[in-house]
C-alpha cells in the first residue's frame, strides 16, 4: 500500500497537469482581482468605493476564496479526480498497474488517498496565492489591506470547509471514471451534477414545498450549508454528515465496480 501510494504521488508530482491547474486557478482569480483593481483606479466616487470593497483581506473569504476555491478550484479538481482512473483506461496502463499492485483494494486506495492529498495541497496553495492577490491588489488600489489574524483564521477555516465539501463531487467524478472508463464522461457527469442539481431543485421548489424538503437530502444544499454557515448549529453538523455520507457512497461504489472489473478487456 505504501509503495503504491508513493508511486501515485510521484506520478502526480511529475505530471505537468498537476501544476498547470494550480497556475490556471491563480490566473483566473487574478483576472477578477485585476479587473476590480483597475476599475477602482480609473473610477471615482461611489463606483470606485464599490470596486475597492472586495479587495481587502477581511473580504478574502467572501470574495477571493469563494471564486478561487468555491468555483474554479472545484471545477479544476474534478479534472484531476476523473483523470485518476480515467487516464489509466485511455492510456492502457491499468492492466500493468493491477499486475504490479499487491491487490486491487490497495491500488484504488492509493489513488483515492492521492486524490485527497492533492486536493488539500491544491486548495491550500491556491488559498495562499489568493491571499497574496488580495494584499497586492489592496496596496495598488490604495486601500487598507485590513490584514488581521481573525481574518486569516476565517480564511483558513473556509479553506478547510471547502476541502471537505468538495469530496462528494470529486469522489463522484472518480466513480464515474471507474464506471464509464472515460475521462470526458466523468468530468461531464460531475460538473453536470454540480450545476444541474441546484437549478432543477430551484425550479421544482417553485412548484411545491415538497421539493424544497427533498433538496435538503441532496448534495448541493448540504455543501452550501456547511460552506456558508460553518458548523455553528445542529443543522450544519447534519449537513456535514450528509456530505460525508455521499462521499462514502461514491467511494464504496468505486471499490465495488473496480474489484469486479475485468481489466483484461480494457
Amino acid at each position: 500500500m505504501i509503495h503504491l501510494l508513493r508511486s501515485e504521488l510521484f506520478r502526480m508530482r511529475k505530471r505537468a497537469q498537476s501544476w498547470i491547474l494550480i497556475v490556471i486557478a491563480f490566473l483566473l482569480t487574478g483576472l477578477f482581482y485585476g479587473g476590480f483593481t483597475i476599475g477602482a483606479m480609473v473610477s471615482s466616487g461611489q463606483n470606485a468605493a464599490d470596486l475597492k470593497e472586495p479587495l481587502p483581506f477581511d473580504q478574502l473569504t467572501d470574495f477571493g476564496l469563494s471564486i478561487a476555491l468555491g468555483f474554479f478550484g472545484g471545477v479544476l479538481l474534478v479534472i484531476i479526480a476523473a483523470g485518476m482512473m480515467g487516464n489509466e483506461f485511455s492510456w492502457n496502463t491499468l492492466r500493468p498497474l493491477v499486475a504490479r499492485a499487491t491487490s486491487r483494494p490497495a491500488l484504488i486506495s492509493a489513488k483515492l488517498l492521492t486524490l485527497l492529498i492533492y486536493s488539500v495541497v491544491f486548495m491550500l496553495v491556491v488559498a495562499a496565492l489568493t491571499a497574496l492577490l488580495s494584499i497586492v491588489s489592496s496596496l495598488i488600489a490604495g486601500v487598507d489591506t485590513a490584514f488581521s489574524m481573525s481574518a486569516l483564521a476565517d480564511a483558513f477555516w473556509f479553506t478547510i470547509r471547502t476541502i471537505v465539501v468538495s469530496m462528494p463531487i470529486l469522489t463522484f467524478a472518480f466513480f464515474m471514471a471507474t464506471l464509464t472508463r472515460s475521462n470526458a464522461a466523468a468530468i461531464a457527469g460531475a460538473l453536470g451534477l454540480s450545476f444541474i442539481e441546484p437549478t432543477v431543485f430551484g425550479l421544482l421548489g417553485q412548484i411545491s414545498d415538497t421539493f424544497k424538503t427533498i433538496r435538503k437530502g441532496g448534495i448541493e444544499y448540504n455543501v452550501s450549508n456547511v460552506l456558508v454557515n460553518g458548523l455553528d448549529s445542529r443543522g450544519e453538523w447534519i449537513s456535514l454528515g450528509v456530505v460525508l455520507l455521499y462521499t462514502t457512497l461514491f467511494v464504496g461504489l468505486s471499490y465495488w465496480i473496480f474489484l469486479r472489473r475485468d481489466v483484461t478487456s480494457g
